[in-house]
C-alpha cells in the first residue's frame, strides 16, 4: 500500500526499537560520571562509569541488568568492574572487547560501554587545554582553532581528522 502523501514510499509498521542514552555529569570532586542506558524490547541495561579527567582513567564502573531475556544475563554485569583502570585513549576498543565481549561477555554491554566511552572522549576534548568538561568555551571557538587543539587527539578518527 502506498501512502497518499508520499509517492512511492510504502507504509511502514514499527516492529522494534533500540535506544542508547548517555548523560554526562561533573561530580563535586571534578570527576566525570556517565550514566548510560541500553533499552530494547528484551533488555534494560544500566551502566555507570566514573573517569578522572586529568588521567582519563576509569576509576569506577557499575552495571545492572534490570530486564534481560535469559536468567543468566545479569551475571555478565559483574564484568563492568574489569573496566576499572582502563584509560580513554587509542586502543581502548580492543581492551574493552577483551574484557567484556566474546563468549564470556555480552555484545549489548560491549556496545553500551563503547558508546559511553566514545561520549566520554567527546566530553574530555579540550580538557587538557584548560577548557573543562564538555566546555561551551571550547565548543564556540572558531572551527580552525578547535581543529588545531583537537587534531592530535582525533587523528584518523574520521574524514576531517584524516592524517594527510
Amino acid at each position: 500500500m502506498i501512502n497518499e502523501n508520499m509517492q512511492n514510499i510504502p507504509i511502514k509498521h514499527l516492529v522494534s526499537k533500540r535506544d542508547i542514552s548517555i548523560e554526562a555529569f561533573e561530580l563535586e570532586n571534578g570527576n566525570l560520571m556517565l550514566h548510560a542506558v541500553f533499552l530494547d524490547p528484551y533488555h534494560l541495561i544500566r551502566l555507570n562509569l566514573h573517569i578522572v579527567p586529568q588521567t582519563k582513567t576509569i576509576v569506577g564502573a557499575f552495571c545492572e541488568y534490570a530486564n534481560n531475556p535469559h536468567r543468566e544475563c545479569p551475571v555478565v554485569a559483574l564484568k563492568a568492574a574489569q573496566l576499572i583502570g582502563l584509560r580513554i585513549e587509542r586502543g581502548i576498543t580492543k581492551k574493552v572487547s577483551e574484557r567484556i565481549g566474546g563468549s564470556e561477555g555480552c555484545v549489548h554491554l560491549r556496545e553500551l560501554v563503547l558508546e559511553t566511552i566514545n561520549f566520554s572522549a567527546t566530553a574530555l576534548i579540550g580538557y587538557d587545554e584548560g577548557f573543562g568538561l564538555m566546555s561551551r568555551s571550547f565548543n564556540i571557538l572558531d572551527e580552525d582553532k578547535r581543529y588545531e587543539l583537537s587534531k592530535n587527539v582525533l587523528k584518523n578518527t574520521c574524514y576531517i581528522y584524516k592524517e594527510k
